[in-house]
């Protein structure tokens, strides 16, 4: 029975993880001191854009570079052309853009592993028993795939991207704290910034 109750707890700990992460960076990047770098997710839902901007301007912070959130500093006029958004980002000290955009979200059945429970009744020396099943059975889930890309001011191409993809289960805030702890773990492994002394 331990084994089971632990078996189905990894399994929930796994489905809420990210299922996939690929990186590419450019062969000729060479890390810079940025000044800031803004996170722009490119999500319809405010309140999942708001979370997926935060936590990655908060895992940027610890590791010791400069972010800010795009959704408190620009608006829908500073992205309306290249131009208008270098205006802004020069206002902004902004050297450096992280953009999450979302590629598409899927819903399908998964199984979940099926948990049971012994019962059992003795009387007059004699003893029945059973397996019930407590958990377990098929739910629909989400599978969000996001690509991020990065930027910054001494090219017009992406510099760094990545392709990610996630279970979304309940509210949009664990998915985004894991899209922003592993973009941002990434980010680092990759080189992109210059390392602090």
């Amino acid at each position: 029975m331990k084994h089971l109750l632990i078996a189905f707890c990894l399994v929930v700990l796994v489905q809420s993880a990210t299922r996939a992460q690929t990186t590419w960076k450019a062969s000729d990047y060479k890390p810079e001191p940025y000044r800031k770098v803004m996170v722009l997710a490119k999500i319809s839902d405010p309140v999942a854009r708001k979370q997926l901007e935060d936590f990655t301007v908060k895992f940027l912070t610890d590791k010791g570079i400069v972010a800010i959130p795009a959704y408190s500093n620009v608006k829908q006029a500073h992205v309306a052309s290249r131009e208008a958004f270098l205006v802004i980002a020069d206002s902004l000290q902004v050297d450096a853009l992280l953009v999450y955009s979302v590629n598409g979200a899927e819903r399908h059945a998964e199984s979940t592993p099926t948990v049971s429970v012994g019962v059992g009744v003795g009387m007059y020396g004699g003893y029945a028993g059973a397996s019930v099943p407590i958990a377990g059975g098929t739910k629909m889930v989400t599978v969000v795939k996001l690509s991020v890309d990065f930027y910054n001011r001494a090219s017009k191409d992406e510099q760094w991207s990545q392709q990610l993809s996630g279970t979304l289960e309940g509210g949009t805030d664990k998915l985004a704290y894991t899209f922003a702890k592993g973009t941002v773990k990434n980010m680092i492994k990759d080189g992109l910034f210059i390392k602090k002394k």
